[in-house]
């Protein structure tokens, strides 16, 4: 999606991009090649694990493994980097979603299996693949639910989750969210995870019931749809697929259907 000048469909639209900062990049150019004005607000801050001895450990295990389960970049690099950058021959990666695969394809590893959107649909698609008594290594962020882990058990594997990453809310974040925001609408904000919603919500305390009704939250997928609506918001738009091309064309298409 390209455009440019006052033809852009979102120029002079104010977007705000929520993604952690070394991950926004590709996210910021979506929504700039539409036209908007992008303005950075990361509200999550990746971290190493409280106790790393665990990834250490399964980084130093792979080949005791059959298959690792990459539910984000994060979780690539995390169990990569300690692992000297290269999974045993013998040993085949799945992936949720393209970014994890991409993210997978440059430290030069190729999945076996990409699926998704989501940690259930990747599940549907791995489990009948995996086999009885087939070892996996799921490296996980610290508040992973435990779909991946209780699915592959319930079909006979051995299922084994680290922590590999934790994640954090920037300790700028307030600062940064008040010098965009002031007492004004939220306007366009995009959302990338549950957790980013909730630590959005967070940053607003008591003024969040009122300030909520100003917020036109732009949605990467389902379970981060969710999330808002726990939080009282019906995203403005939802991304198609979960990727950045696609979240800036659901807002993109919103806007322009509201011309």
């Amino acid at each position: 999606m390209t455009a440019s000048g006052s033809h852009a469909p979102l120029a002079g639209l104010r977007v705000v991009v929520t993604r952690a900062a070394h991950q926004a990049e590709e996210l910021d150019a979506a929504f700039a090649a539409a036209g908007a004005a992008v303005e950075r607000l990361p509200l999550l801050e990746v971290v190493p694990p409280a106790d790393r001895r665990p990834l250490e450990r399964a980084a130093s295990e792979l080949p005791l493994y059959d298959w690792v389960v990459f539910t984000s970049a994060n979780a690539v690099a995390a169990l990569l980097g300690p692992a000297g950058g290269a999974l045993p021959a013998r040993v085949r990666a799945a992936a949720v979603g393209s970014a994890t695969a991409a993210a997978l394809r440059a430290w030069e590893v190729e999945p076996a299996l990409v699926g998704g959107p989501d940690a259930a649909g990747l599940l549907a698609e791995l489990a009948p693949r995996v086999g009885r008594r087939r070892r996996v290594l799921l490296p996980q962020a610290a508040d992973a639910a435990a779909t991946l882990a209780e699915g592959l058990a319930a079909a006979g594997a051995e299922a084994v989750a680290v922590i590999a990453y934790d994640k954090r809310l920037p300790p700028d974040a307030a600062a940064r969210a008040a010098t965009l925001f002031g007492a004004g609408p939220l306007g366009w904000v995009t959302f990338t995870s549950p957790r980013i919603a909730r630590h959005f919500a967070a940053l607003f305390t008591e003024d969040w019931e009122a300030r909520r009704a100003t917020l036109r939250a732009a949605s990467i997928g389902g379970v981060t749809t969710s999330a808002l609506r726990g939080l009282g918001v019906e995203p403005a738009a939802e991304a198609a697929a979960p990727g950045d091309a696609e979240l800036a064309a659901a807002v993109v298409q919103q806007v322009l259907a509201a011309v």
